[in-house]
């Protein structure tokens, strides 16, 4: 019996041991500490970089983060809430307008190779005939940065309107084809995803992918199925009615354009902007049903331009070059997503099955200083991400 009591010690005395150097070894390893995110945002807060904002981290389709900071406008009593929607800007090139020509792709109806003067006549016999849906997509049209179309007429319709401003964009002077960051660009691929839908994007977006998957807080025009409380403000000035843009999209062309066009225009929440990028991770499923093909999924977020610095309508991580990269320096470069002027962004890991959510209104009261870029604040919060999921 005091054998057995003499190895039952030892084997206490080991297990101890291990315990001990198991705890110590724990103990060396930094804590996850995702409340920096907290320290980053309210700081931003204080000096009014925006006056609130949602930060949601998903990995593996689970929730590792999700806060909600400040209020609407700085004035106090309007708290930010996860039903809250953002003027998404120009992550409604990513969020919209891309998924409709993803959808598109998938069902054989487009090719990238294909010429946009094949859809858009307005473009034939022009310098801008041989422009294909990757060129566009690649921002590799020659296309330029902006075109501004001025003010608006009062008394024409909004079809009226919308030709006004493509023939504008048949007229512009095309340049070389090296990569431009255009608006342009996506308003064009718009035009040809109503040209072959013979809809218009919002209402496809809505059938195809929106409303299927139960995305009841993203919408173009959201003052037709929304509360404007819901909504948070872009601008203030006295030619706004009540004094605040809240509800109209911020961007001066997707407002000529009718509110619905294919640089900007979308709103959305945190939850429903991740939602469409957990479908591109889950390889074109979401909830269990099929929208997109895995191929097609994989073709759209691992094809890159030659110049390295687009993929296929998405951003992309550039780690080798600091100076113009958007994401912060530990992102793999297989990241992909975009971001968007009003203080939004999301992007994608798929290496890690990580998807970053940033939604703000940096542009309230006044969109002149761009504190949120010069600051650095959303690679910032993704550096947290990362310094937490790798411990």
């Amino acid at each position: 019996m005091s054998k057995i009591s003499n190895i039952d010690l030892r084997i206490f005395v080991v297990l101890f041991l291990y315990t001990i150097i198991f705890l110590n070894i724990q103990a060396k390893k930094p804590a996850s500490n995702f409340n920096q995110i907290d320290s980053i945002v309210n700081d931003a807060i204080a000096r009014k970089v925006f006056p609130g904002c949602q930060v949601l981290v998903v990995k593996d389709g689970v929730a590792l983060y999700d806060k909600c900071f400040g209020n609407l406008t700085y004035d106090i009593g309007h708290p930010v809430s996860a039903n809250t929607m953002y003027d998404l800007a120009s992550l409604s090139k990513t969020t919209g307008t891309l998924f409709a020509i993803m959808k598109l792709y998938d069902s054989g109806k487009l090719q990238l190779s294909d010429k946009a003067s094949k859809y858009l006549d307005f473009l034939k016999n022009t310098d801008k005939e041989n422009i294909t849906i990757s060129d566009l997509l690649f921002h590799e049209s020659g296309l330029p940065a902006y075109i501004s179309f001025g003010k608006k007429p009062v008394y024409f319709e909004q079809a009226e309107i919308n030709k006004l401003a493509m023939q504008k964009i048949a007229q512009t002077p095309l340049g070389a084809k090296t990569y431009i960051y255009s608006c342009v660009n996506f308003m064009l691929l718009k035009e040809v995803a109503e040209a072959i839908t013979r809809s218009s994007m919002d209402e496809f977006l809505n059938l195809t992918f929106y409303g299927p998957m139960g995305l009841k807080n993203t919408a173009y025009l959201p003052l037709n199925t929304h509360k404007v409380e819901q909504i948070a403000p872009t601008l203030r000035g006295k030619s706004f009615q009540n004094g605040i843009l809240q509800g109209i999209v911020h961007d001066p062309d997707a407002a000529y354009l009718g509110g619905v066009s294919g640089n900007a225009g979308l709103f959305a929440t945190a939850n429903d902007v991740s939602a469409m990028y957990q479908l591109l991770l889950d390889n074109g499923e979401f909830n269990g049903n099929r929208y997109l093909c895995a191929e097609t999924c994989r073709i759209f977020t691992t094809t890159v331009s030659k110049s390295g610095r687009r993929g296929l309508g998405f951003d992309k991580s550039v780690p080798s070059k600091p100076a113009s990269n958007p994401c912060c320096a530990t992102a793999p470069k297989s990241v992909f997503g975009h971001t968007g002027y009003t203080g939004t962004c999301c992007w994608v890991d798929p290496e890690n099955k990580l998807i970053y959510v940033f939604l703000s209104n940096r542009t309230y009261p006044i969109d002149g200083e761009n504190k949120l870029a010069r600051m650095s604040i959303r690679p910032k919060i993704q550096q947290v991400i990362y310094n937490n999921i790798q411990n």
